[in-house]
């Protein structure tokens, strides 16, 4: 099943709640109190309140280069994109899953080439819902049941048949919409366990496994479903990125990340104690809708929870920084805003932009998403990311 980003037609504003000239909700100029706690030998950061200015990571609202738009030339017009990346020469690659691209501008956006399109021959594939940066800026390309690689020029290399059907039978899957990591590597999930961690009745849960390219599995946390029963429930989120790679699980409604090495090793635990809060009318309301959208008509009553679940989208920075997208709920054109945590698990603040905006990259100094117009063509973003002085 196709997975289409939902992005919104208003501009997007960036800033840090704590940030000079711009309207936060609740935030003192300084109260974060940072903590880490030891539980056999694993470092638990906790974090309540928010950073001083200085220690705040800011976005600067307006792109330094935005890709897109009715009026672009038609390689640079989209309708659904699924994944985007910036190479190391400054160049964006960007893939169109509507006719199954992958389309490489300049460091100014100008169209340079297009590999890929649907189809079966080599380096072509139906669909494709994610691909990964490799070591040398060279491409991998989830098309389903084959892992195709690129060149970072875009030229075709070779591929792998994913013996999707042979998981299965192993009582294996997928995790989640996107499984491959930033390395290569699968993420899979070993169905039927009969510890469900804790999550109830209504959730199953799996043991996560992390299988490298060369065999070898390691097994890092536990994958809980959605509850079906209950409204705003998206169950684990997973992503992987930063050098060395991480692997960041974090589970729903918890607001609990962590942040695993590839060798299966439980490096630390972040926590934000306030964090979640009380769904909105609106939010139970659009709810409501997307239940009515799934489950036809009359849908099953839901249960509506106390508190928004964590997490409504993970995104591991290439340092190791990890962005908690946690508003607004899936398909709703409202604010979006994301808690930020460094390395250690210290909160950086909360990053709001004025509509949805959809998070493909975290780099050294920018942030790679994309937003609607008002008709509904999807622009690529690059916004300025500056981090705090500690």
């Amino acid at each position: 099943m196709k997975r289409k980003p939902h992005l919104t037609d208003a501009l997007v504003a960036g800033c840090l709640t704590v940030a000079a000239g711009c309207q936060a909700e609740s935030a003192p100029a300084s109260d974060l109190v940072y903590e880490t706690r030891d539980s056999a030998g694993i470092p638990i950061a906790v974090n309540t309140g928010f950073p001083s200015p200085g220690d705040s990571w800011l976005v600067d609202p307006e792109p330094f280069l935005s890709i897109g738009g009715v009026s672009a030339d038609p390689p640079a017009v989209f309708t659904v994109v699924t994944q985007a990346a910036r190479l190391g020469d400054g160049r964006i690659v960007i893939l169109e899953s509507e006719t199954s691209e992958l389309r490489f501008f300049d460091g100014g956006g100008r169209h340079l080439r297009t590999a890929g399109g649907r189809g079966e021959g080599p380096g072509e594939f139906e669909y494709a819902a994610d691909f990964v940066r490799l070591q040398g800026d060279t491409l991998l390309v989830d098309a389903g049941d084959r892992h195709i690689l690129f060149s970072p020029s875009g030229d075709y290399v070779r591929e792998k048949t994913i013996d999707v059907m042979g998981l299965h039978a192993r009582d294996r899957a997928f995790c989640g919409p996107r499984s491959l990591l930033a390395d290569g590597s699968l993420l899979l999930c070993e169905l039927g366990q009969p510890d469900d961690g804790g999550h109830g009745g209504h959730r199953r849960a799996a043991r996560i496994v992390r299988a490298a390219n060369g065999g070898a599995e390691q097994r890092l946390g536990l994958f809980a479903g959605p509850d079906g029963g209950v409204l705003f429930s998206l169950g684990t989120l997973t992503a992987s990125g930063g050098s060395p790679m991480s692997v960041a699980i974090v589970n729903n409604p918890e607001y609990s990340v962590e942040l695993w090495s590839p060798d299966g090793e439980l490096h630390r635990i972040i926590r934000r104690q306030d964090g979640r809060r009380p769904p909105t009318d609106r939010e139970i309301e659009a709810a409501l809708e997307m239940a009515m959208r799934l489950f036809g008509p009359a849908p099953p009553t839901p249960e509506t929870p106390d508190l928004v679940p964590a997490a409504f989208g993970l995104t591991v920075g290439v340092r190791g920084d990890v962005w908690i997208r946690r508003a607004p709920l899936p398909g709703m054109r409202d604010a979006t805003v994301f808690d930020v945590f460094d390395h250690e698990g210290r909160f950086r603040g909360e990053v709001r932009f004025d509509a949805y905006f959809w998070l493909y990259e975290v780099g050294d100094d920018y942030l790679l998403g994309a937003r609607l117009d008002e008709l509904d063509v999807p622009h690529i973003q690059l916004h300025r990311l500056r981090r705090g002085k500690t």
